[in-house]
């Protein structure tokens, strides 16, 4: 029986992305989640891949997780920290709110019947940083939720995935210089520290595919989606390899981002491999066999 994938945050990159995916596979039953299916992201999804469904779904309200859940034998979960109504809810004094969205989708899943989560957890900075590094919010409510996901293993089977940094987001600090008209990449970190980037809209939805057809390999592992560890600067030197524009780094104060969750990340980053503290692909996936 073809196999019905929910997803969430459809319209996003990573839902995209496993959209996109599952689609290529040309055998699986398609639930694309949105909180608007009247607008025009999902109707662009919808002319995108013809015959998916498009469901509302309000991650803030049970009622409708569970409406959208309904019937589907796998649900793909994601929650975004830096939207706003949790960014909201957070400046007020809610550092749950990201943990109680996910958790919400973990119950509403399990009340409805679905056979199998996949989630885009994180790994702890806490944990990671020995203590040091505590507020940096976005990892630690998704790892929290990945780990209630992994504790209800006798009603629904877990798949957590990590993603690295997007690659697609830093191309949002690129600016051109006004005194040579080279493009400029700006980040807190030095030219040779490194960063775990990814490809998110190629490369996660592979990943989840992966899962869904190696469900036993793949069962209570975290997966790392992660194109390999890069330097700042070689950001720059394939950007003008690729373009033939001409590009410099510039390393900012960590006083610029303005967020004490991304300054706390970038520190980690620095200090840290994220990934169980490994330098290479390799050996991480040997580890956990």
């Amino acid at each position: 029986m073809t196999q019905l994938v929910a997803v969430v945050g459809a319209t996003g990159l990573q839902g995209g992305s496993v959209v996109k995916a599952l689609y290529a596979e040309g055998k699986y039953r398609i639930r694309a989640l949105t909180r608007n299916p009247e607008g025009s992201s999902a109707k662009s999804l919808e002319q995108k891949y013809p015959g998916i469904e498009i469901v509302r779904a309000d991650l803030d309200s049970f009622e409708s997780l569970q409406q959208a859940f309904k019937g589907a034998d796998v649900v793909f979960g994601v929650t975004q920290f830096f939207q706003k109504d949790i960014l909201d809810k957070v400046e007020s004094g809610d550092t749950d709110a990201e943990f109680t969205q996910g958790k919400a989708m973990v119950d509403a899943a399990i009340a409805e019947g679905v056979q199998s989560m996949v989630f885009s957890g994180l790994p702890s900075m806490n944990k990671i940083s020995g203590g040091k590094y505590t507020k940096v919010l976005h990892f630690e409510g998704k790892h929290r939720v990945e780990q209630y996901l992994l504790s209800k293993a006798d009603k629904i089977r877990g798949y957590p995935v990590h993603a690295g940094s997007y690659m697609q987001n830093y191309t949002g600090f690129a600016r051109r210089s006004a005194e040579d008209n080279a493009i400029e990449f700006s980040l807190v970190l030095g030219p040779n520290d490194t960063l775990p980037l990814t490809d998110i809209e190629s490369d996660l939805g592979k990943i989840v595919v992966y899962i869904l057809e190696h469900p036993e390999e793949c069962l209570g592992k975290p997966m790392a989606v992660c194109s390999g560890y890069f330097k700042a600067q070689d950001m720059v030197k394939a950007f003008t390899e690729v373009t033939g524009v001409p590009a410099r780094y510039v390393q900012i104060p960590y006083e610029y981002l303005g967020s004490e969750d991304l300054a706390q990340m970038f520190h980690g980053f620095r200090e840290f491999n994220i990934f169980d503290g490994m330098t290479d692909f390799a050996e991480y996936y040997g580890k956990r066999g």
